[in-house]
């Protein structure tokens, strides 16, 4: 069987796995993706958060990872520490490029005590530190949840660049690490960071991020010239036949970030494997109302 066959099949039985991940019975929704962990709920991007939303009874944990400057796996949405919501700590460290920062450094900002302005309601949990690859593997392992986690590269013009070949060797040491390949889908939107992760490992799943207005053939293109499963759409984006040949040729369909009622919907009605969102908890509650998910 052809590798890229292979990793779309993988992907698939990984996502189709959640189905019974909380529930009692087969899953007729499509799944709850959290992404960054909950943002409008919980600080983003941390384990109070991930925990929150476990509890919850999301099916997929959304996070970003960016590498620090002793090549430690950190989990953040921003290359550089963003000060908006990010306080210097005890050590003083000033915001700068996380490449240019130790883990050590890096954990030394409060992110949880402010909220950047997009996420107004967002709970602040004074005290919360960026985490590490380790230890968000370590605090959720034991549950059920698939992890989506996206490995998020400098601006090609940042002084503190990162070599995509290292970068994904060290995610992919973690996940091994820790036994959770099973439940793990790469994503980027620097493929060579993806194409690099199939290098290492041919069987890890991955996810294309920011395809603009292209046609459901040249999607498809795409995903079998970098061996990926999976993308993510705005469904102004595609039409519904687009939707439906990415379906038909097996490839795993997420929306994009979404957070109301009227969009769930709309992405519901076009039939998408899971729905990205920064509320999980109403998400869930959407679905339930639905009949799309138990009660």
């Amino acid at each position: 069987m052809k590798s890229g066959v292979m990793a779309i099949l993988t992907a698939s039985l990984l996502l189709a796995s959640c189905a019974s991940t909380h529930e009692a019975g087969p899953r007729k929704g499509p799944l709850v993706v959290a992404h960054r962990g909950g943002a409008l709920l919980w600080p983003e991007n941390t384990l109070p958060a991930f925990r929150e939303a476990i509890a919850a009874g999301v099916d997929v944990l959304e996070f970003d990872m960016v590498l620090t400057a002793d090549d430690r796996v950190l989990v953040s949405h921003d290359p550089d520490v963003n000060p908006q919501f990010c306080l210097s700590g005890p050590q003083g460290v000033a915001p700068g490029p996380v490449r240019a920062m130790t883990l050590a450094q890096a954990q030394d900002f409060d992110c949880g005590s402010r909220h950047r302005a997009i996420y107004p309601t967002q709970k602040p949990i004074p005290g919360t530190r960026m985490p590490s690859l380790e230890e968000v593997l370590e605090a959720t392992r034991d549950s059920k949840v698939q992890y989506f986690a996206e490995m998020k590269m400098p601006k090609p013009q940042a002084a503190d660049q990162v070599d995509p070949d290292l970068f994904a060797a060290r995610v992919l040491a973690v996940i091994e690490r820790y036994g959770v390949a099973d439940r793990v889908i790469l994503q980027s939107f620097d493929f060579r960071t993806l194409d690099a992760a199939h290098r290492l490992d041919p069987r890890i799943p991955t996810c294309l991020l920011g395809l603009q207005n292209e046609s459901a053939v040249k999607i498809l293109e795409q995903i079998r010239q970098h061996r990926a499963s999976c993308v993510v759409l705005r469904r102004n984006q595609v039409d519904a036949a687009d939707f439906a040949t990415l379906k038909q040729a097996g490839v795993t369909v997420l929306s994009e970030v979404v957070d109301t009622a009227e969009e769930w919907q709309a992405y519901v009605g076009l039939g998408v494997d899971g729905l990205f969102t920064n509320d999980p908890v109403g998400a869930i509650e959407f679905l339930k109302q639905a009949g799309l998910r138990p009660q």
